[in-house]
């Protein structure tokens, strides 16, 4: 005999959607969907979600059931896709030209970061870093120990601060010497010139 599953109450998914939406298409861009692309794949998580929350266990935490099927959807999309868009991140006001390259320049830097992690590193640094949560909730919503997150974490946070000083380094290199003085003319002059 089979047992038909039951109905999903559409409050409980629209509650659902509205508290984890933003958090789900920040994860999916964090885990290299490019932006133009987010939208689709936030949706298709969603639309697991509603397929697969009659059969949810609801003593485990909803962030990491969502954060796992949003997890697997992104790496589908990567493979499928064979190539990553840098990461978007947006300044909260209008900015001039310069600070856009500066903000562009390092949402490249990060986004060449994440792309450097394996996947688990990365998980841990999008949760922490970029979605500011705390060691135990990325622990929770991993369904990993936590004093993994914390060796995966002070890994990646390692790794991103030499990424940063490569970058610092490169720009450096690449930009004008405007910050040392010009050079020094000689107070006499050659003989022959008047």
């Amino acid at each position: 005999m089979r047992t038909v599953p039951p109905v999903v109450d559409d409050a409980t998914f629209e509650a659902l959607y509205a508290q984890h939406h933003d958090f789900v298409r920040r994860t999916v861009q964090g885990l290299g969907v490019p932006a133009a692309a987010a939208d689709d794949v936030t949706q298709d998580v969603f639309m697991v979600v509603h397929r697969r929350l009659p059969a949810f266990d609801h003593a485990a935490p909803v962030r990491a059931w969502i954060f796992g099927i949003a997890r697997n959807l992104a790496r589908k999309h990567r493979e499928r896709s064979g190539r990553r868009a840098p990461l978007q991140l947006v300044p909260s006001e209008p900015t001039t030209p310069d600070e856009a390259l500066q903000w562009r320049e390092a949402a490249g830097v990060v986004d060449r970061f994440l792309a450097s992690l394996d996947e688990d590193k990365r998980a841990v640094f999008v949760l922490a870093e970029l979605e500011g949560m705390t060691a135990p909730e990325v622990a929770e919503t991993l369904s990993t120990k936590l004093n993994t997150v914390y060796s995966r974490l002070r890994t990646a946070r390692a790794l991103f601060a030499k990424a940063i000083e490569r970058a610092e380094a490169r720009r450096r290199r690449a930009s004008p010497r405007s910050s040392s003085p010009p050079p020094r003319r000689s107070a006499r002059r050659s003989r022959g010139h008047s």
